[in-house]
């Protein structure tokens, strides 16, 4: 990662039952609050722990010397019946008062989507599912899949008073 001029790496922490992870051969298992601070520690670049649902995995994380986490359900298909990220992201933000990065996936779609997890207090938003559809037409379809979201993004804050990503807040949910 270094070598690539990576600005980070990142490690999921919930994803050691996913099927397609086994089926692949690659070895899976969860991983203890000291693994993970041994990994902080010997890292050279900062670590993103990704997979972080509750406060209490955001305080870990920030004990372990992570500078950042990823809150994540993985779309649901870790566990049947994980609350979205929406729901628990609030609360998260709240606990870590700013001591990680936050970043959060799980869900978002749209523009509007991206300017409703800012709203909620992600620092940053994770956009996965729709980067893969629009893979299917090569780096014209990644671009076409950002373009059109940005210009969603933009359409919701020009809708909501926004200036800036900088300065969204939660009230335009409401």
């Amino acid at each position: 990662a270094v070598a690539t001029g990576a600005p980070a790496v990142a490690i999921d922490v919930d994803a050691a039952a996913l099927i397609n992870m086994t089926a692949a051969g690659q070895a899976v298992s969860g991983k203890t609050a000291e693994e993970l601070k041994m990994l902080c520690d010997k890292s050279p670049l900062p670590v993103i722990i990704k997979g972080v649902m509750t406060p209490e995995d955001a305080f870990v994380a920030a004990e372990t010397g992570a500078a950042g986490i990823v809150v994540s359900n993985h779309g649901g298909r870790v566990l049947d019946d994980t609350p979205g990220t929406a729901e628990v992201l609030p609360e998260i933000v709240e606990a870590v008062d700013g001591a990680l990065t936050v970043l959060v996936d799980g869900g978002v779609r749209s523009g509007t989507d991206v300017l409703k997890m800012l709203a909620l207090g992600a620092d940053a938003v994770l956009i996965g599912r729709p980067l893969t559809v629009g893979a299917v037409g090569g780096a014209a379809g990644v671009a076409l899949v950002l373009q059109k979201m940005a210009a969603e993004l933009l359409a919701a804050m020009v809708m909501t008073g926004t200036a800036s990503v900088e300065d969204v807040t939660e009230d335009i949910l409401w």
